[in-house]
């Protein structure tokens, strides 16, 4: 093989080409779906539960009580309730075209307010939930491993004709589909190494682990460039000394720095255990917060820009600043409480997106909004107001002349009333206000048709 991936004389580094170098290979995948109903009996409520120290007097069963103990009981509505998530193993593990093998499947829906708020959009919302999908990448070669990633994420139709996208869109339930818009899928990847990791790339300056980090957040074969220390120093999660983690707009990258499995702890503990466990639960939990906000903010987004082509109506305006507070205080105010980690992820997703910037411009366009629909209603007023001055006025006074008048027969009646038409022709053609009041109230008539 020759390529970036190859070393000297198209040979491999140490380690590189052997597949039994590595120990683990655990990655979580998550993908925006589309879900219309609740699925079926197949498919349990609730989260996955995973235990970690099992047969210890320590054991921890991760359910959705534990979760929100260990973080915040803020979450529970928005990730863990039985009506919003639901789960499945699979007991024989399942493979996709690319190599990934299924273990669980998760899904996650939008809450009844958020999921209210995009249905009553007129634009339609391309996804109102996220799918995770569970399971360990394929035994291949560690140098083949990023590039094997890129295809397990990848859900592209045109990408190997579509197999890994029509694979994915099988495991879902009835009522459930990817949505139109999904591309790639978000992914957290836990590697561990059996002895000292392997260096892909000779010259650059990064460890190992940091390669490692790079190569699998962007699941590229490529070396990476000389910037990619800074970059890796602001994406760096604080975690043990014995595991290292980044986390970025693709998803997650924990890399072990230890050996795996280390002889000298005991048979029934193993140090990485933690992080496999912290991985398939809380971690991916923040990946898919953050992409539900994503989804959310990509719905408002349209919404708005649609109602931008138009003039924008009082009550729909309203109701979008309405659902607009109703996010900012659940899913976007979340956070995982004393698990800081969780929350970093989620936040160095949430920038690497600019989804800070794209909540800021929804605020900025709605105020906007509202700003126009308060000047067209007070253009409007004033016309009415104009109308009714230019049209009243002429006729109280001629109605006041006419009732003076001694004889104040239907013959007069119609003279006053034809001489008051003539003297409001008159005034509107004399004074260009009068005339604009007018427009202005008929061109508005004629939008809102």
């Amino acid at each position: 093989m020759s390529g970036p991936l190859a070393g000297p004389q198209g040979s491999f580094g140490p380690g590189l080409g052997d597949p039994d170098t590595l120990h683990r290979r655990q990655v979580v995948l998550v993908a925006a779906v589309r879900v219309e109903r609740a699925p079926d009996e197949s498919f349990a409520p609730g989260p996955l539960e995973r235990r970690w120290r099992v047969g210890r007097p320590n054991e921890v069963v991760s359910d959705a009580a534990r979760r929100s103990s260990y973080t915040s009981p803020q979450l529970v509505p928005l990730l863990w309730a039985p009506d919003v998530r639901w789960h499945k193993r699979y007991e024989e593990e399942a493979v996709s075209p690319a190599g990934f093998q299924l273990s669980a499947i998760e899904l996650i829906r939008l809450g009844a307010p958020t999921e209210a708020a995009l249905t009553d959009m007129d634009t339609p919302a391309a996804a109102n939930g996220v799918v995770l999908l569970h399971g360990v990448l394929p035994a291949v070669r560690p140098a083949d491993l990023p590039k094997a990633l890129q295809f397990c994420a990848s859900i592209d139709v045109h990408h190997r004709q579509g197999e890994q996208r029509h694979w994915v869109a099988q495991q879902l339930p009835r009522g459930c589909r990817i949505a139109e818009t999904e591309r790639e899928m978000v992914h957290g990847v836990l590697v561990t190494a059996r002895r000292e990791l392997s260096t892909f790339h000779e010259g650059l300056d990064l460890s190992a682990a940091e390669q490692w980090l790079w190569k699998m957040l962007y699941a590229t074969e490529y070396p990476p460039p000389r910037e990619a220390g800074e970059e890796l120093r602001e994406l760096r999660l604080r975690l043990p000394n014995a595991i290292q983690g980044v986390a970025g707009a693709r998803g997650l990258s924990l890399v072990g720095t230890s050996v795996d499995p280390n002889p000298e702890q005991p048979p029934n503990y193993q140090y990485y255990d933690a992080s496999g466990f912290h991985l398939a639960t809380l971690q991916s939990d923040a990946l898919a917060l953050a992409c539900l906000q994503r989804i959310v903010l990509d719905a408002f987004g349209q919404e708005v820009a649609r109602m931008g082509e138009h003039e924008p109506l009082r009550r729909k305006v309203g109701q979008l600043e309405r659902d607009l507070l109703v996010f900012r205080r659940s899913y976007w105010a979340a956070d995982f409480g004393r698990q800081a980690v969780c929350t970093a992820i989620m936040r160095n997703f949430q920038r690497g997106c600019g989804l800070p910037e794209a909540l800021q411009s929804l605020v900025s366009d709605l105020g906007e909004l509202s700003r126009q629909v308060q000047a067209a209603e007070t253009e409007t007023t004033n016309a009415i107001l104009g109308l009714l001055a230019a049209i009243g006025l002429p006729l109280a006074t001629g109605l006041a002349i006419w009732q003076g008048l001694p004889q104040a027969d239907v013959a007069s009646l119609y003279r006053t009333l034809g001489i008051t038409c003539l003297v409001t022709v008159l005034l509107t053609s004399s004074f260009p206000g009068l005339r604009r009041l007018f427009v202005t109230l008929f061109r508005r008539r004629r939008r809102q048709r």
